[in-house]
């Protein structure tokens, strides 16, 4: 190996497809080591000790999910990452990933300049990545399995980016195909007096085609639906005090823009916002988190980090509304009190003004070890408080709306 250079090991039983990735990593400066299975990926891997190993899943004698799982079992091998090579089609995929402790997916087909971005990325330290990983080892039940997750919070995260990432992608191709369908339409509407019995045809197949399209959007939309919430929950498992906290902060808050007339789009991304807003805790050392006593000074700043630290991760995600800013925002106050910039009033996000209310009305509700719920009453009295100062008048009026008007019970929320 010539000095100097980072060494890939490629597990692919596929000859052509482990010499199409060995060309694109060598091109790129790579010393790059292939082997046809994962018994022989290990053994390689024992013997040279790799900076990365990038796994096929389906092979033989180990599959890629195994051969991480081995890996990271290895105490001379444990910190080597090791990202899958998956078309990342639904959340079972991404929770069997966590759970073998793997650090991440590579989506085929490879595109180059995506393809060594992720690998520089994951060769590149992480501060915030701190501890062993599996350190929690929280579980996920999911569609009545359940997923001991064992990657590293820097693996979590990962698998959140290139779970979007492809979804993106998808979605794009979604657009296209809209879009020739559109194309499709005015065709034939032209060629409607030449064509009658090849227009019904074309019809016909217009119609088939834009059935599927809407199928196929509608399982894109359910697979990431699941994604967010498992990854939500994964989060959620290193806080024992705050079960089930993003599911109810995400129904009551939907429940106030509904209330409040916000149109599907807004109410979309508010909805990921919720689930997601606490994501940046992933940060946060595990014993501040399950303190049960008073945190201190420094134990507090490290916790106020938490909506930067949030945006920082979501930022690198495309999503159609504005998902990270929501989640900046959700700690700042109506009157300039809130945190991290100090924002007032309407330079807040309606958005985040309605999760900081919906936030902080649960955490009231809810019981925790270390008191008792405080009631829906003396909740609803707090944010009555603190109404035109922490929180904004309408937002506040809506949701106390919700409640004594509406019956909203968390109970009943599905």
């Amino acid at each position: 190996m010539e000095k100097g250079k980072r060494e890939i090991l490629i597990a692919e039983d596929s000859p052509t497809q482990a010499q199409h990735l060995s060309y694109l990593l060598e091109k790129n400066g790579f010393f790059v080591r292939k082997a046809a299975n994962g018994r022989e990926a290990l053994d390689l891997a024992r013997g040279n000790r790799p900076d990365l190993i990038i796994s096929d899943i389906v092979m033989p004698q180990l599959t890629g999910y195994e051969l991480a799982a081995a890996v990271k079992q290895d105490e001379a091998l444990r910190k080597t990452p090791v990202l899958l090579v998956s078309s990342l089609s639904n959340t079972r995929d991404l929770l069997l990933g966590m759970q073998s402790g793997a650090d991440g997916f590579i989506v085929k087909p490879y595109e180059e300049d995506a393809l060594i971005v992720r690998v520089q990325s994951i060769l590149s330290p992480d501060e915030t990545d701190a501890g062993d990983p599996g350190e929690d080892n929280p579980q996920v039940h999911f569609e009545g399995q359940t997923y001991l997750i064992k990657t590293s919070r820097r693996g979590m995260l990962n698998f959140l980016i290139n779970t979007y990432e492809t979804a993106v992608k998808n979605n794009i191709l979604l657009r296209d195909t809209k879009e020739k369908l559109s194309e499709l339409n005015e065709s034939l509407e032209r060629k409607v007096d030449d064509r009658t019995k090849s227009l019904n045809n074309e019809i016909t197949e217009r119609c088939h085609a834009e059935e599927e399209l809407k199928k196929s959007f509608a399982r894109i939309k359910k697979t990431l639906s699941g994604i967010v919430k498992a990854l939500a929950i994964t989060v959620e498992k290193r806080d024992p005090y705050t079960a089930g906290h993003e599911q109810r902060v995400a129904q009551l808050a939907l429940a106030i823009a509904k209330e409040m007339g916000l149109g599907e789009d807004k109410i979309e991304s508010l909805n990921i916002a919720a689930i997601l807003h606490d994501i940046g805790k992933i940060a946060v050392p595990i014993e501040i988190l399950s303190k049960p006593g008073t945190i201190n000074d420094p134990e507090f700043t490290l916790i106020r980090f938490h909506p930067q630290t949030g945006h920082d991760i979501l930022k690198q995600i495309d999503f159609e509304g504005p998902v990270a800013q929501i989640v900046l925002q959700h700690h700042e106050r109506y009157n300039g009190s809130g945190y991290p910039a100090g924002l007032t009033a309407e330079d807040i996000l309606l958005e985040a003004r309605i999760l900081s209310v919906a936030d902080t009305f649960e955490a009231m509700f809810s019981h925790r070890p270390y008191r008792a719920s405080r009631g829906m009453d003396k909740a609803l009295l707090e944010i009555m408080k603190y109404r035109g100062t922490h929180y904004d008048p309408a937002v506040v009026d809506a949701c106390i709306k919700v409640f004594t008007g509406r019956g909203f019970d968390f109970n009943d929320q599905g």
